[in-house]
Parts: C-alpha cells; structure tokens; sequence
C-alpha cells in the first residue's frame, strides 16, 4: 500500500476553508448574506488578504461592522 504524503493545509488555506463552508451554507445561500469575524487564533496578515480578495470580486459587497466584523452579501452569478 503507498500513502501519499499529504501536506498540512496553510493557515490561510484553513481561514478560507472556514468562510467558504460559512458562506455555502444554506442559510447563508438562501439570503445571499452572511456575517464573517475574525476568530482569535487566524492571523491578522491571513484575514486582511482574505478581505483584500473578497473586495476584487464584483459580485460581493463588503460592510464593516466595527470590530473586526464584516457583512458579506452577493448577487447570484448564476441565475435559475
């Protein structure tokens, strides 16, 4: 049997993983909005370039709530 060696996800990477699951939940889908924070143990540096990337999207609108909260809401790319 060979195992691949597989590598251990970034910090960055386990920060998007957790906006991503947030964001395709249903909930989250059905209202087309979510609210994300910061959790204490994700790096300021990861955070910020998280945001960074979500601001280059044309169909996400970002509202800071104050304390590091920030309201995501999008448009559907793909219509019915």
């Amino acid at each position: 049997m060979v195992r691949t060696a597989q590598a251990t996800p970034t910090s960055y990477e386990l920060l998007t993983r957790r906006i991503h699951r947030q964001v395709m939940s249903p909930n989250a889908q059905s209202k087309r909005q979510t609210v994300i924070v910061r959790e204490p143990r994700e790096r300021e540096d990861d955070w910020d370039l998280l945001l960074e990337r979500l601001g280059e999207e044309e169909s996400v609108r970002m509202t800071w709530m104050g304390n590091g909260v920030v309201q995501l809401t999008w448009t559907n790319q793909h219509p019915d």
